[in-house]
């Protein structure tokens, strides 16, 4: 099993439940996506310690063919191309 996390800092705030909601429409939607979880970043940013971002997203794939597919995906094209506009992305894949 592979975790794939992402944690985007989206340029405009205010995007942040629209982009939420369509993550959660491509957990449901793509169909090698086994479990998807997405949280909004509750803590407050402070001037000193480390970078808060805005949203993050757990995927869990069935195996490492099915993580390299999911960039060419309908679904994950269409998060880049009708997405909000990002500050960062951060992201790691790992083995569980």
């Amino acid at each position: 099993m592979i975790k794939h996390v992402s944690v985007f800092t989206l340029k405009d705030k205010s995007e942040i439940k629209h982009f939420v909601e369509m993550l959660e429409e491509v957990g449901k939607n793509y169909p090698l996506i086994i479990k998807s979880e997405i949280g909004v970043n509750m803590s407050e940013q402070l001037p000193v310690g480390p970078h808060f971002g805005d949203v993050i997203q757990i995927i869990e794939f069935k195996n490492e063919d099915d993580l390299n597919n999911y960039p060419k995906s309908k679904e994950h094209q269409r998060l880049l191309k009708e997405g909000p506009e990002m500050e960062t992305v951060t992201a790691i894949d790992y083995i569980i």
